[in-house]
């Protein structure tokens, strides 16, 4: 559902920040500042408060929604999608599927690298076998092991066939992580062919990109520049747009909405899409119990976690985090998860650790939904017996904590890659390189099983029922505790034209609209 109102990074150094930009030249000062930032303030730039410094900017590693949006600058790949959540091409400008299992796609004649080369065949092929490789560090290297062969047929023109049908596979070349880089360069100056380069940046502070005048998309970007500036604090990034000192920020919390609403000079552009939710360390400790999970499920209040962390705007979930979709059905599912403090207790008793569980809980103070929702959670547990001692770092730290398992619980927020049930398979199925976004250490052979069948399975009844079983496997073995649905709120001054969210899992993914951004 569209809401449209009118009205910390880790240290780096900074050839593992631009990890995937291709590497953008010494900085040359002038004034003080890099050159880059100074031309762009003097002409049509946009200036775009994020909510955190990009850890860094490698194109197939997921390092937060701060950081794609400046990567899907960068980056394009095959496909992508539109404002409607519609698959659209990108550097393909055609494909055809002569059988279930192979695809053919011919690349665009004018697509440019951002060091001028033409977008080859066989840069496709060396990408996607860079995901794929088997000690690869790519966000979607378990979905490219479904890949059996990449064959360049021409320059211009790749075959990719796939060992079993999958019923989302365009879906994943669409995703913002399975862009094209130059076969000519390597990690971590990997060269994109997006509409915007990196012109300079001040480590910590600020990225300036400009045009690439090589784009193959006539008329764009329509803006010469965008600036982006790291504001990890949410009542700066508020006063930076309505004192006009940024165009857009992202990430407002949902206590903010009436203000920009009812401002003169700004407004609101919100989608329901991401979701919060818990994981666990279910590789050692309590919470490898699955009875201690399912505890925490009945121990949360939802609707009183909606009132006090999300203003009433988001939508309490009782079982996985699934977008509609023909492949879900939501009502064939009937037990699940509800606020009910005796059924915790009850499990707690029976797992043995009736008696009071003492525990932590990682989450972060720099994002409020995070914060607040961290609070409402340890006044729940407290209420069943499980105190929890809170762990609110900064969020670079809080990511490097959730990828190396150091917690008990934390609080979490995401969105899928694709509108479609099996975006669940990022968040709960095994064999996937730790990551902050998933329980560390869970696996379930059974769910892992259901998750190949339900992608392979091109019959939308029968994907129906096979994610049905998915659901009420995960109701007992909790591999995430999704809690709510939450709006992905942007603010922009009245000049900004052009900008619109896309919808629900895609809403991290908006960057793709800002080469259509223009600034009256």
């Amino acid at each position: 559902m569209r809401h449209t109102s009118s009205n910390g990074g880790f240290a780096t150094t900074r050839r593992t920040f631009l990890g995937g930009v291709g590497a953008a030249g010494a900085l040359i000062m002038a004034g003080g500042f890099p050159i880059g930032i100074a031309r762009a303030q003097s002409g049509k730039s946009l200036s775009f408060a994020l909510s955190s410094y990009p850890p860094s900017l490698h194109p197939f590693e997921y390092t937060g929604t701060a950081s794609l949006t400046v990567k899907l600058l960068i980056f394009r790949g095959l496909l992508s999608y539109d404002t409607d959540g519609k698959i659209r091409p990108e550097l393909a400008e055609s494909w055809t599927q002569p059988t279930p299992t192979t695809y053919e796609f011919t690349l665009r004649e004018n697509a440019r690298f951002h060091d001028g080369s033409p977008v080859e065949a066989e840069d496709v092929k060396f990408s996607y076998e860079t995901i794929g490789a088997e000690k690869s560090t790519a966000h979607l290297r378990v979905d490219f092991q479904n890949v059996s062969a990449i064959e360049v047929i021409e320059p211009r023109r790749i075959r990719i066939t796939l060992t079993s049908p999958r019923a989302t596979f365009l879906d994943l070349l669409a995703n913002g992580y399975a862009v094209i880089v130059s076969r000519n360069s390597k990690a971590p100056n990997f060269v994109g062919a997006g509409p915007f380069e990196v012109a300079g940046i001040e480590r910590g502070t600020s990225i300036q990109m400009k045009a690439f005048g090589g784009y193959y998309k006539a008329g764009h970007p329509k803006v010469q520049g965008i600036r982006f500036i790291a504001m990890p604090d949410e009542s700066l990034r508020r006063a930076a747009l309505e004192s006009g000192d940024v165009d857009i920020i992202e990430y407002v919390p949902t206590q903010d909405f009436a203000r920009f609403r009812d401002s003169a000079g700004t407004t609101l552009e919100s989608v329901d899409g991401p979701f919060m939710y818990l994981t666990f360390n279910a590789q050692k400790g309590p919470f490898a119990d699955a009875r201690v999970r399912r505890a925490v499920a009945y121990a949360i209040d939802r609707d009183a976690l909606n009132a006090a962390g999300f203003s009433g705007v988001g939508k309490p979930i009782y079982g996985l985090a699934i977008p509609p979709n023909p492949a879900y059905d939501p009502d064939a599912v009937k037990d699940r998860w509800s606020h009910d403090p005796d059924k915790a207790k009850a499990l707690l008793k029976e797992a043995g650790v009736g008696g009071g569980l003492v525990t932590s809980l990682l989450a972060t103070s720099q994002y409020s939904q995070h914060n607040d929702t961290a609070l409402v959670v340890q006044q729940n547990l407290a209420e069943v017996g499980i105190m929890a001692e809170l762990n609110l770092p900064d969020w670079g730290t809080r990511v490097t904590l959730g990828n190396r398992g150091q917690y008990e619980i934390a609080v979490q927020g995401t969105a899928g890659a694709y509108n479609d049930p099996d975006a669940m398979t990022a968040y709960i199925a095994g064999g996937q390189s730790a990551s902050y976004t998933r329980s560390f250490g869970f696996e379930n052979a059974r769910i892992d099983e259901l998750l190949q069948k339900g992608r392979s399975e091109l019959d939308v009844a029968k994907r129906r029922e096979i994610y049905a079983e998915v659901e009420t496997l995960a109701l007992q073995e909790v591999p995430i505790l999704p809690l709510l649905w939450r709006p992905q709120a942007y603010g922009l001054t009245k000049k900004v034209s052009g900008f619109k969210a896309l919808p629900g899992f895609l809403s991290f993914q908006t960057g793709l609209v800002l080469e259509d951004v223009e600034l009256g």
